[in-house]
């Protein structure tokens, strides 16, 4: 009942978010706007996000191979649940809610749920950390000193996030299954490289996709204001509750972009394009279900 609770509310916010945007934007002018949308620039969107999935699967089959006994995974068969996992994404509150399903079908694959854990939060944190440092490194060019000091900043918060989260790790589970994660790849240098290598290719795909749909539309961003606030929104949406980030990201949008003077139903109308363009995507997930790839 408890999790019935908390998934009502989930829906409830990017409902009430969502109507509350098309409430207060011209919906005429919205639908007008979306139009605008250069069809050249389709088959580009699609391809960097289908290129985003093959990435994030060669990163999580590096992860994966510390393990012994995980080299009959191949990297189609985690591309595979990469997809089903973003069509359930399309279902389930905020967009990780799709790692509970490539969690379950891995552990059951390799028969050890421990490893699947351990190796999709990986992938997840490793992604986490390339968006934040592309966020950061972005500040530093718009800020200069100021940013520098952030980055500065950005560092000091993660040491002492570590140094918290091992102190947490000795009282309260969760913390300690975490930072156990964490331990099983210190001294894996190989391994974790690829990951951040593969990491910010995946994050630059993700931002690449969402500033051709502007591009598409006619609005050509500053480049590193770009790189600043795509990956803010996109943790955002990983942590807000919401549906796939439903609301939440369409709200950013909104309010980020009036900062370079983008007008909110052109913004909203972005945003709208690119759950379109992702669901159009995570589609070929729901045939590779369907057809029992993730088996």
């Amino acid at each position: 009942m408890k999790n019935v609770k908390k998934l009502l509310l989930k829906i409830c916010v990017s409902v009430i978010l969502f109507s509350i945007l098309l409430w207060n934007s011209d919906t005429k002018n919205l639908l007008v706007t979306i139009k605008l949308l250069d069809l050249r620039f389709i088959p580009l969107i699609l391809l960097l996000l289908i290129l985003n999935y093959v990435v994030s699967s060669i990163r999580w089959k590096s992860l994966l191979s510390i393990y012994e006994n995980t080299s009959q995974v191949s990297t189609g068969y985690l591309t595979n649940l990469y997809f089903v996992g973003s069509f359930f994404n399309n279902f389930m509150p905020t967009s990780i809610g799709g790692d509970v399903f490539k969690i379950y079908k891995l552990g059951a694959r390799i028969n050890n749920t421990s490893h699947a854990f351990a190796s999709t939060f990986m992938e997840r944190f490793t992604g986490i950390v390339a968006l934040l440092l592309i966020s950061c490194i972005s500040l530093i060019n718009m800020l200069g000193v100021k940013g520098i000091l952030l980055f500065v900043g950005f560092w000091v918060a993660v040491i002492a996030g570590f140094v918290a989260l091992k102190a947490l790790s000795t009282r309260f589970s969760k913390p300690a299954k975490i930072y156990a994660v964490l331990l099983q790849y210190k001294g894996k240098n190989k391994v974790l490289l690829i990951a951040f290598l593969t990491s910010f290719i995946v994050q630059f795909l993700a931002i690449f996709t969402q500033y051709f749909i502007f591009l598409a539309l006619g609005v050509r961003l500053p480049l590193f204001y770009s790189l600043f606030v795509f990956p803010v929104i996109t943790l955002a949406s990983f942590f807000i509750p919401s549906l796939n980030g439903v609301g939440v990201q369409d709200a950013l949008y909104v309010q980020l972009f009036q900062v370079v003077y983008i007008i909110p139903e052109l913004a909203l109308s972005a945003s709208i394009l690119y759950h379109l363009f992702r669901l159009g995507v995570s589609l070929i997930g729901g045939v590779l279900y369907a057809a029992g790839k993730a088996d």
